[in-house]
């Protein structure tokens, strides 16, 4: 990744597996609400907490390519790989030490959801999460209101997200139902060339 002079970063951090209309909706409401100048979404490589819980996780260069996709017609939205490209299991906190190198002039937002917010204490070195971004928390059905544990400060973002999960994506792909009202077309295109969620694909 070259050295950006964008002065308001938003990261966008997830396994999209795959990206939905959700994920594009609250990265469009913090891009708006907080006046970020670029919203990345930063593709996990190996989701330790994820794959640790035996959950399987659809290989990391399906999901790049997915994202890069989703958002290639808005702008300000971008995919990132470079958690792929360090490889191993993925740590906010090494991406977050990374990206201040990156953006050295840069204010970096984390955003999370309202379902993760609440877990931030399970993750890796919070105190240098804590000391190196502005948490951004935005709601989503079913977590409106959602509050990181005491210690975090947060700004919220309001996003009219739909209630969408990737496990309801994956599960109705691999029976046929239709989810073209939870995924961009281009990315339920995407997933019907690679036969991605199909019954016996990894």
């Amino acid at each position: 990744m070259s050295k950006l002079q964008e002065t308001r970063i938003g990261l966008f951090g997830g396994t999209f597996d795959p990206p939905h209309l959700g994920h594009l909706a609250a990265a469009l409401a913090a891009y708006d609400q907080l006046e970020l100048d670029l919203v990345l979404f930063v593709v996990a490589n190996d989701p330790w907490q994820k794959t640790e819980a035996g959950i399987e996780v659809t290989p990391a260069q399906h999901r790049l390519e997915m994202v890069k996709v989703a958002v290639s017609d808005f702008e300000g939205l971008r995919a990132d790989d470079s958690e792929i490209n360090r490889g191993g299991l993925t740590y906010t906190s090494i991406t977050l030490q990374e990206m201040k190198v990156v953006f050295p002039n840069s204010d970096l937002f984390l955003l999370v959801g309202g379902d993760v917010a609440a877990e931030l204490d399970t993750w890796k070195d919070t105190d240098l999460i804590r000391d190196n971004t502005t948490l951004v928390v935005v709601d989503r059905p079913g977590y409106l209101g959602a509050e990181p544990p005491a210690g975090w400060k947060f700004k919220r973002v309001i996003a009219e997200t739909p209630d969408i999960a990737g496990t309801e994506i994956r599960f109705r792909s691999r029976r046929g139902a239709e989810v073209k009202t939870m995924v961009s077309e281009s990315v339920k295109s995407y997933i019907d060339e690679h036969g991605l969620y199909e019954e016996g694909s990894s």
